[in-house]
């Protein structure tokens, strides 16, 4: 590991972290203020749809002007849309955050994007590994955290807290990050609403970018729903899960910490190994149907013993697909457009998170297994469309 990566990787790790503090937390105060579940919907989903918005365009930014200032930016943003819902007592006051984050989420492409120009292209899916190490260690461990500081303290504890991670992210990056010279010349022009040009001119990334939305429709389908699947099942009511109990990760500390090891075990510890010897459309098969088993069995389970056996099979598939996808999508894309690609894949898994929690609520209502059946068989799908790509070395893939 290069000694600049570190700032960036607790850079993007405390962001996380204080994002996932919020996401399960935003549900029960908006239900405390009287939302009903549209709105609780509506509110979820307004961070992901002003993502999916800008996210290409601050990318295709940082190409332009440097990864730095649009790093630092969008993480002070972070702790602003953090101190607005800490000091909020209304729904509007919550809706704001979430569109504040929504402006703010484009730090991790921008930090994607400055990690793919400090590497070269050989070792790219082991600095990949890594990033995703952080941002799954921060989504994981943040629910966690900020159950016990709800409990805590509230609401404005929890915002407070999560503000504070997220500003001392950006004073990593301010003084850790190195300024990198602008890698586009070209000058923007008038860009459409929806700036998908870069598929246009690389159709090779099409089949990838579904692949990414179709992971994270999985994804966002079993974290809709897995709260309601262990109450169905076991009769537990939700307070005794915690607040950590939207993530498909872990309905307790215990699994929390199960599934954080394995995150980063996989992805900061063994990805770089398994790559340099297993070509990348192998393992991103491998990846997808290690997920589609996990989702599967998950609700068949008789125990949580054995939910947190499946739900760590489909983790560490996730472990394996993401990086890879990001991986042979950078080493695709020339270097002049890394972070117009980056925006453009957190768009993509956007479009997952805004369909999933709604089509799994909605099955979840008709059968408690549909969602699951559902989101396995559609990762199970993902791995049969990896395009077919001639390998060039043991972990590399140029789609044909």
């Amino acid at each position: 590991m290069r000694k600049q990566e570190i700032p960036i990787l607790i850079a993007v790790f405390l962001d996380l972290v204080g994002f996932g503090m919020a996401f399960p937390d935003v549900q029960l105060r908006a239900q405390h203020l009287g939302a009903s579940g549209p709105i609780i919907g509506i509110l979820l989903a307004s961070l992901f749809a002003v993502q999916f918005l800008v996210s290409p365009r601050w990318g295709a930014l940082s190409d332009r002007i440097g990864r730095k200032p649009i790093a630092v930016f969008c993480t002070v943003l972070s702790a602003v849309s953090m101190l607005v819902y800490a000091s909020t007592d209304s729904l509007w006051g919550i809706l704001a955050s979430r569109i504040l984050g929504g402006f703010a989420a484009a730090n991790v492409v921008v930090a994607q994007a400055y990690m793919a120009d400090i590497t070269a292209e050989k070792e790219r899916g082991a600095v990949m590994g890594r990033i995703g190490a952080a941002i799954s260690v921060g989504l994981i461990g943040g629910p966690f955290i900020g159950g016990q500081l709800a409990q805590a303290g509230g609401s404005s504890l929890l915002g407070y807290v999560a503000a504070s991670a997220s500003g001392l992210g950006a004073l990593m990056l301010l003084f850790g990050m190195k300024g990198t010279p602008p890698k586009e010349k070209r000058e923007p022009g008038r860009a459409p609403i929806i700036d998908i040009r870069l598929l246009r001119d690389l159709p090779d990334l099409r089949p990838m970018f579904v692949l990414a939305a179709v992971a994270w429709f999985a994804l966002a389908c079993l974290e809709g729903t897995f709260g309601r699947l262990i109450d169905y099942k076991f009769a537990f009511p939700l307070h005794d899960l915690g607040l950590s109990f939207t993530k498909p990760q872990g309905a307790s500390g215990a699994v929390f910490g199960l599934e954080s090891l394995i995150s980063f075990a996989i992805q900061g510890l063994l990805y770089a190994w398994i790559a340099s010897r297993v070509n990348f459309r192998h393992l991103l098969r491998f990846g997808f149907v290690m997920q589609g088993i996990g989702l599967i069995l998950t609700p068949f389970a008789p125990g949580l013993g054995l939910i947190f056996l499946f739900s760590s099979i489909y983790s560490a598939g996730g472990a394996l697909a993401n990086p890879t996808v990001n991986t042979i999508c950078s080493n695709l894309v020339p270097e002049n457009r890394q972070g117009e690609l980056f925006g453009l894949l957190q768009a993509a898994r956007s479009i997952g998170f805004l369909l999933g929690p709604l089509i799994g609520g909605a099955l979840f209502d008709v059968s408690p297994y549909a969602p699951y059946i559902l989101a396995g068989g559609v990762a199970t799908v993902a791995a049969l469309l990896v395009p077919r790509g001639r390998a060039q070395g043991p972990g590399a893939i140029t789609v044909a």
